[in-house]
């Protein structure tokens, strides 16, 4: 089976609330597109449009077709169409766009290259989805920062290796890298130190042109060279490994609990699903958030934190060491709270359908709406044997 074969198998539209009117200092954007990252797409515009402050409420994988909302201070272009993007104006505000502003996102979904022990799998599946909902896990993606065996760059940062937290976001390979960028990473990591030499890359340096220019002028300081990173991508680097500690947390939970789950593979070990749950349990996981590591983190639930404890033994870490000293305000390990399942809203799924684009094959059309921070591929894992 397999999902993403085209942009358009993998549609995403963000619903957001936020106030628009005819003036203000934000232009408001829809932004519809295939083949860009989120972060690139925005970095993008702004060198060439010079869009500056941008606001944005979600991320959207590159390998989909999705729609969501940006701002932007004082532009005032009313539409860019380029390949693989347009930009509408929709209005103004005096207020930017920001992740509070996300409600939800509505996915359409087309699972490919299904033989008929597959497709009756998933379908049969679905009451127990809807009835049951899945653990509201982190996908591979959020922790797209984590580069291989090689560990978290804020794992990194906690320890105050700065050099090997730098090294690791510029020229460490991710398995989300795509090609280019993966050759930029092999040539800075044969050239790392020589950064003049870094500088001369034949690949695009895009945002890690910063830290050379800052290493040029201060070469031992990997302290000074990573502030100058981007403060969206720091952030990143401390959400992904929170995410990582947030699933092993959800897991030690269930197991805790006595579910019992299946297991399936994601990048960063296995996740236990389950098919169903008594009604004790379903209360129970209904009405409790995991609260992300942090040196701040309080528990309400005593069985989670039993199950965090369990984790950071393994870490070999306690609370307090959830710390960053780059001195940059507000970034720091934040302690939110996350709901440790889901349910699906407006759940729909198609009759099997032959493959167009693989004979004798099947595939499913799946729809449905979930809350914003939760994973559409963590849902077809659930359903799927992917």
């Amino acid at each position: 089976m397999k999902i993403k074969v085209q942009p358009d198998d993998f549609y995403v539209e963000e619903f957001i609330n936020h106030p628009l009117s005819k003036i203000g200092q934000y232009s408001i954007y829809k932004l519809e597109k295939r083949f860009w990252d989120t972060f690139d797409l925005l970095d993008y515009l702004s060198r060439k449009y010079k869009f500056r402050n941008i606001g944005r409420a979600g991320i959207k994988d590159r390998y989909s077709h999705s729609v969501q909302y940006i701002s932007a201070k004082g532009v005032k272009e009313k539409e860019i169409k380029e390949e693989n993007f347009n930009l509408d104006l929709i209005g103004k505000s005096d207020l930017p766009i920001t992740q509070n502003d996300l409600v939800k996102n509505k996915f359409t979904i087309i699972i490919r290259d299904l033989n008929e022990k597959e497709a009756e799998y998933i379908q049969n599946n679905v009451q127990s989805l809807t009835k049951f909902g899945f653990p509201n896990y982190y996908d591979e993606q959020r922790m797209g920062s984590a580069r291989a065996k090689q560990g978290f760059i804020a794992e990194k940062l906690i320890l105050k290796h700065y050099n090997g937290a730098l090294k690791l976001y510029m020229a460490t390979s991710s398995s989300f890298d795509d090609s280019r960028t993966r050759k930029l990473k092999k040539y800075l990591e044969e050239h790392w130190t020589d950064w003049k030499e870094c500088l001369k890359s034949p690949y695009p340096l895009g945002q890690h042109r910063y830290p050379l220019l800052y290493l040029i002028e201060h070469p031992k300081d990997f302290k000074g060279a990573l502030k100058t990173i981007r403060r969206d991508l720091l952030e990143m680097f401390i959400n992904a490994y929170q995410a990582y500690v947030w699933n092993e947390t959800l897991k030690g939970l269930l197991e805790i609990e006595k579910v019992e789950t299946f297991k399936r593979k994601y990048r960063f070990g296995d996740l236990y699903f389950y098919d169903e749950l008594a009604e004790d349990k379903l209360k129970y996981f209904q009405g409790i958030c995991i609260p992300a590591v942090s040196y701040k983190t309080q528990f309400k639930d005593i069985k989670i934190k039993q199950a965090v404890e369990q984790i950071l033994v393994l870490e070999n870490k306690s609370l307090k060491d959830f710390k960053i000293d780059l001195n940059i305000k507000g970034l720091f390990f934040k302690p939110y709270e996350r709901n440790a399942f889901v349910i699906p809203e407006d759940f729909t799924i198609s009759n099997k359908e032959n493959d167009e684009l693989y004979p004798k094959k099947l595939k499913l059309t799946l729809s449905f709406a979930l809350p914003k921070g939760s994973y559409a591929t963590i849902l077809l894992k659930r359903v799927t044997s992917l």
